[in-house]
This record gives structure tokens, C-alpha cells and sequence, in this order.
């Protein structure tokens, strides 16, 4: 009684993944979002290398005051909630 069961469920599988596989290939997009990566630029140009990752203070080798000046020049291109 199990494999009747097992069975059904291989081929609902199957059939959801060959859904997907009929649209074909997506292409890859040829450029990012316009807005990506602006936030990172911006606190580039203030004086604040790319940090790695998310970060709640000032990246290793800069001071304080840099930081505070950087992340408030660019404080509309901050990701989250404004």
C-alpha cells in the first residue's frame, strides 16, 4: 500500500519539475539593479572602504568621526527601512 503512495508523489514531482524546466533557460541579466551597490559607493567616496558585510560601526582602519560623516552623507542610499 506504501508504494502506490510513494509512487504518486515521484510523479507529482517529476511533473512540477518538468513544469518548470518547459520554459527553458533564463537569460542572465547584463547588468545589475541601477540602485546596487550605490550605498557602498557612496560611503567609498566618504572615506569608508567595502566593509565585509553588514556592518553597525566603522570597518577596520577607520576612525569614528569618518564613519559618522560617511554613513550620514549617504543615509538614503542605506538599505532597510528608512
Amino acid at each position: 500500500m506504501r508504494r502506490p503512495i510513494i509512487a504518486a508523489g515521484l510523479l507529482a514531482a517529476a511533473a512540477l519539475l518538468g513544469a518548470c524546466a518547459s520554459e527553458g533557460p533564463q537569460p542572465a541579466p547584463t547588468a545589475p539593479p541601477a540602485e546596487h551597490g550605490n550605498y557602498a559607493h557612496c560611503l567609498s567616496e566618504h572615506g569608508v572602504p567595502t566593509a565585509p558585510g553588514p556592518t553597525t560601526g566603522p570597518p577596520a582602519g577607520v576612525d569614528e568621526q569618518t564613519w559618522q560623516e560617511a554613513t550620514k552623507a549617504c543615509s538614503t542610499l542605506a538599505p532597510g527601512p528608512s
